[in-house]
């Protein structure tokens, strides 16, 4: 059975079935430790200035790896919503998620990776890409995709 779980999140709907799916697990077996991950692309300064009119002035903190720092993502909210927080943690990581989060779940020596799926169809997971689909695609370990 799995011991050591990593739960991907994003915010999106689809990563809340994720998150309802870690909780179930969480309440049925004891021994499980989850860890949350909130992945998210980098911001550049010079993207933001880009569409700011001339003059503005940001006020938008542009944070790296926030490690188990950052209280105000859907990772750390993920925690805040177990009684037990033992055996739940939170990362937030910034990078490509497909990337950040194959990197972690390898580091980290997960036994399990789920994370949720929009369920595009087809052709828009090619063209667009899918960050469940890639991850699925290169991950070492078991992954669990909840829709």
């Amino acid at each position: 059975m799995f011991k050591k779980i990593l739960v991907a999140l994003d915010g999106s709907q689809a990563s809340d079935k994720a998150l309802a799916w870690a909780i179930e697990t969480h309440d049925a077996l004891p021994e499980v430790e989850i860890t949350f991950l909130y992945a998210h692309q980098p911001v550049t300064t010079s993207i933001v200035a880009a569409y700011a009119p001339v003059g503005y002035q940001f006020d938008y903190d542009l944070k790296q790896d926030s490690g188990e720092g950052a209280e105000d993502t859907p990772s750390a909210r993920a925690v805040d919503r177990f009684s037990q927080e033992d055996r739940v943690r939170h990362l937030t990581k910034t990078g490509i998620p497909a990337e950040v989060i194959l990197k972690e779940a390898e580091a980290g020596g997960y036994d399990l990776l789920a994370l949720g799926a929009e369920g595009h169809g087809v052709v828009e997971s090619v063209l667009l890409g899918s960050v469940s689909a890639k991850v699925l695609h290169y991950a070492k370990l078991p992954v669990l995709i909840v829709r």
